[in-house]
């Protein structure tokens, strides 16, 4: 059985539109270097990491009428590209998503509960491993590739699930059910990945420094 999709007012959409877009206005300069910059393996991965965002939103389950359950990719940009460029990047799938008729209520709440929220847990989670967790690469996959993914897919799939409690849709239900699913599936994706770039690819993780997690130095 179809669920009714929520109407959002119209003033919190234009809200998230304009707050979006001055998020992404904080985001202009650090981007233009890494465009404009002689990094072009950096760069030859920012524009991969955007294509297969982008693509990922074709996989948007929709099981009931007005609920958007998908896999982001926020965490996974976010420890490769590191969080300022992984926001571009976020944008440019919702975007994805919009022209798909597949985003959340629009392009600006899309982009905040699916983009620029898990990234900011993400980088928020990835702080404080490197701050109070021990220096190895054991630690870096499982505390950012596993943990900080999924604790930014439950911030995302429980921000979905409020605004439909908010709005007394139905399908406050699904998302709540559907959190611990897509954590587990999120964190599957964004661990297994870690895992491979840091192990054959290190250059390509702005987040992983190999003489931190690799050969940390000891204390006399």
């Amino acid at each position: 059985m179809d669920v009714p999709a929520p109407v959002v007012p119209g003033w919190i959409q234009v809200a998230a539109l304009v707050l979006s877009l001055l998020v992404l206005a904080g985001q202009a300069a650090p981007l233009a270097q890494v465009l404009k910059g002689n990094d072009r393996t950096r760069l030859r991965v920012l524009l991969a990491a955007a294509l297969a965002l982008a693509a990922l939103r074709w996989f948007n389950t929709a099981p009931l009428q007005g609920v958007m359950l998908h896999l982001t990719g926020a965490s996974l940009a976010t420890l490769v590209l590191g969080p300022r460029p992984a926001l571009a990047v976020m944008a440019l799938a919702s975007l994805s998503g919009t022209l798909m008729g597949a985003a959340w209520h629009g392009w600006g709440m899309d982009f905040l509960v699916t983009g620029a929220l898990p990234v900011a847990v993400t980088a928020a989670a990835s702080r404080a491993a490197r701050r109070w967790l021990p220096h190895n690469i054991f630690v870096y996959i499982m505390g950012n590739g596993f943990f900080a993914s999924m604790l930014a897919t439950a911030a995302s799939v429980l921000a979905k699930f409020a605004v439909a409690a908010w709005l007394g849709s139905r399908s406050a239900a699904a998302y709540l059910a559907a959190t611990p699913l897509l954590m587990f599936a999120e964190a599957f994706l964004t661990g297994t990945l870690i895992a491979v770039i840091v192990v054959y690819r290190p250059q390509w993780c702005a987040t992983f420094d190999d003489k931190v997690y690799l050969w940390p130095e000891r204390p006399m």
